[in-house]
């Protein structure tokens, strides 16, 4: 059955009768996804690199922390419907699965991410595994791009498909493949983030055939009723690389944002710059932040008394070093590829001002925030 979004009230209108019958394309799929998915993917090996590129068509440091576990209001509601599923080694649908549909948007413009929740009804009826999924940008009978339902954030393309749905519900990101199982489509993060096709379907999970599907129209991606889970772009860990500043050549802040044995974070900062028309450098760090947080300030020293590292070891030692605080730095992120950077160098004589750093060169390889861009 083919279901319509509880945004469009004209779509739900339109009265057509979304059956699928079998399709000799649907069975092909079913059986040729892996096989073509290898091929198509060496073919396409000297477009994709591996080391920066998850294929998920969002960003994934649009999510940092935890899922959300229900839409931001009604307006981002697009599905919210009791479904009947068949459960294990079941031949019929026989038992009601919750499914809760939205988009969250990113603070990347015109990226947003698809989540679904699903939840067992009733601990009375059988178990039921989470579905596989596909996708197709557009109003399609048979999308053919497969998907994957995503648990966790930062774990890539590692789909939930096979478990067992829970009775109190988990949330999911929709991840789609750039390829699919039959034909010579592409699926990019502009079809995401449009009209696209999704289906939940066990029909290779269980013995229910291929009646065991259900179909939705995903709506295009609106900002004003998707927002982003948090109202400002949090610091973490996919936001770590190299800062550069426009008209300042040769100069640039590198931002580590990493985890300590606790859970907590610790932020590393580097200024690389020149006084008096040397390389100059100052450091910063602090630990002990929780996850999530919005921005930080660190206080910034400068070392002397060091020497070259081509002197070797035990050319000096820590008691040798010099360390004198140089003022303060203050940072703000926008987005996955741009921060504010608020300084006071008043110690310096350097005075006060406000750089914003763009990250678009220097990025941690196969850990990025956004790889679309």
């Amino acid at each position: 059955m083919k279901r319509c979004p509880a945004r469009s009230a004209a779509a739900q209108e339109q009265g057509v009768n979304w059956s699928r019958t079998l399709d000799p394309g649907f069975v092909m799929r079913r059986y040729l996804i892996v096989l073509f998915i290898v091929l198509a993917g060496r073919a396409e090996a000297d477009t994709i690199n591996v080391l920066t590129d998850l294929l998920s068509p969002f960003p994934p440091g649009c999510v940092a922390l935890t899922l959300p576990q229900e839409p931001a209001s009604t307006d981002n509601l697009l599905y919210d419907e009791e479904i009947l599923a068949p459960s294990i080694n079941s031949g019929v649908r026989d038992a009601r699965v919750r499914v809760t549909i939205w988009r969250m948007g990113c603070h990347e413009p015109g990226f947003s991410i698809v989540l679904l929740r699903l939840r067992k009804v009733s601990e009375d009826e059988p178990p039921v595994l989470v579905p596989q999924v596909f996708a197709q940008a557009g109003t399609v009978e048979i999308p053919q791009h497969p998907g994957q339902l995503i648990g966790n954030p930062a774990v890539g393309n590692i789909g939930a498909t096979g478990n067992v749905i829970p009775l109190d519900g988990r949330t999911y990101m929709l991840g789609v493949d750039q390829l699919p199982a039959i034909g010579d489509s592409r699926f990019f993060p502009e079809d995401y983030n449009d009209l696209f096709t999704l289906e939940l379907t066990w029909t290779s999970l269980v013995a229910a055939g291929s009646g065991a599907f259900e179909l939705f129209d995903i709506p295009p991606y609106v900002p004003t009723f998707d927002p982003p889970q948090f109202e400002s772009q949090i610091l973490h860990g996919r936001m770590s690389g190299q800062y550069t500043f426009d008209g300042i050549p040769a100069t640039g802040l590198q931002l580590i944002v990493g985890e300590q044995t606790d859970d907590t974070n610790f932020i590393f900062a580097i200024f690389f710059t020149y006084m008096n028309g040397r390389p100059y450098w100052l450091v910063g760090n602090t630990g002990g932040e929780a996850p999530g947080f919005p921005n930080i300030e660190l206080g910034m020293i400068e070392f002397t008394g060091g020497e070259f590292i081509a002197a070797g070891p035990g050319s000096f030692d820590p008691g040798d070093l010099d360390q004198q605080d140089v003022g303060t730095i203050f940072i703000q992120p926008i987005d996955c590829s741009t921060i504010l950077v608020g300084y006071d160098f008043s110690p310096l004589g350097m005075g006060t001002g406000v750089l914003e750093g763009r990250r678009d060169l220097f990025r941690i390889a196969g850990y990025d925030c956004n790889p679309w861009q």
